[in-house]
């Protein structure tokens, strides 16, 4: 029968994740705790994967210039700041002779198949100055989401393989374990919420296709369990989400 998401569930999951994901403020404690202190003056940031550009806006006013890629321009376009210059690029496409103190890549590695990684590392490394440092940012696999997401798929890429891959590289790093996580007012955002969560991160096009009725319906029911239990005392449905903040110096 096929299993599919409207456009308005797209938006809503979209709008959710964009407005309450912690990530961007775990970001910017580790920057401004860690990081700063060993910068120079007036440093340069690189966002690779900006997205909606709240990391960005949140280490703002400790840069001189912000360079974002975002290949997507509906997700970018609500980003206005006088630092920053906006390239609708993946990594890939970028081609720059400038180098950064800080490159960041939050929640950008799912959609890079594994066997790439390396290679991807080595080019995320390649626009970081001497001195400076790559933060990446991943999900790890403890906590509510992985919970979530594991209920459905055993097959699924976590922060622990991210830490892996720079070890087998030999890099000198540091993982920073930190908390983020999603919140909605009702019960049907946030089973919008974890449905995207589910349906994009744990199943394939061609698997959802070939789900009969009675196994769609068992995993609608399987959904909306995991989203009862989001709801907090106050009414409010939160999904907390562990991450790993990895941090790869370039010497």
């Amino acid at each position: 029968m096929g299993i599919t998401m409207s456009q308005h569930e797209y938006a809503t999951a979209f709008r959710l994740l964009a407005a309450t994901a912690r990530h961007p403020e775990n970001i910017h404690r580790v920057v401004e705790d860690r990081l700063l202190p060993q910068l120079p003056t007036s440093p340069t940031l690189l966002d690779v994967g900006a997205g909606s550009g709240k990391v960005a806006e949140k280490l703002a006013r400790h840069f001189a210039s912000l360079t974002l890629l975002e290949p997507n321009p509906e997700q970018i376009a609500p980003f206005q700041h006088e630092k920053a210059r906006i390239h609708l690029k993946s990594l890939d496409g970028f081609h720059s002779p400038d180098t950064y103190e800080l490159v960041v890549c939050s929640h950008v590695l799912y959609h890079v198949p594994p066997p790439e990684w390396g290679r991807f590392i080595d080019r995320l490394l390649s626009f970081v100055r001497p001195g400076g440092c790559c933060l990446l940012a991943m999900a790890a696999a403890r906590g509510p989401t992985y919970e979530l997401c594991s209920d459905f798929s055993k097959t699924l890429i976590f922060s622990e393989q991210l830490i892996a891959e720079v070890q087998r590289k030999q890099l000198a790093h540091e993982v920073i374990p930190t908390m983020s996580g999603f919140a909605a007012a009702t019960f049907e955002e946030m089973y919008t919420l974890c449905r995207f969560l589910v349906l994009e991160g744990c199943f394939t096009a061609e698997q959802l296709a070939a789900l009969t009725e009675d196994q769609a319906r068992e995993l609608d029911a399987r959904i909306r369990a995991h989203t009862e239990r989001c709801r907090g005392a106050d009414g409010m449905y939160r999904l907390e989400q562990d991450e790993d903040l990895v941090l790869i110096f370039r010497t």
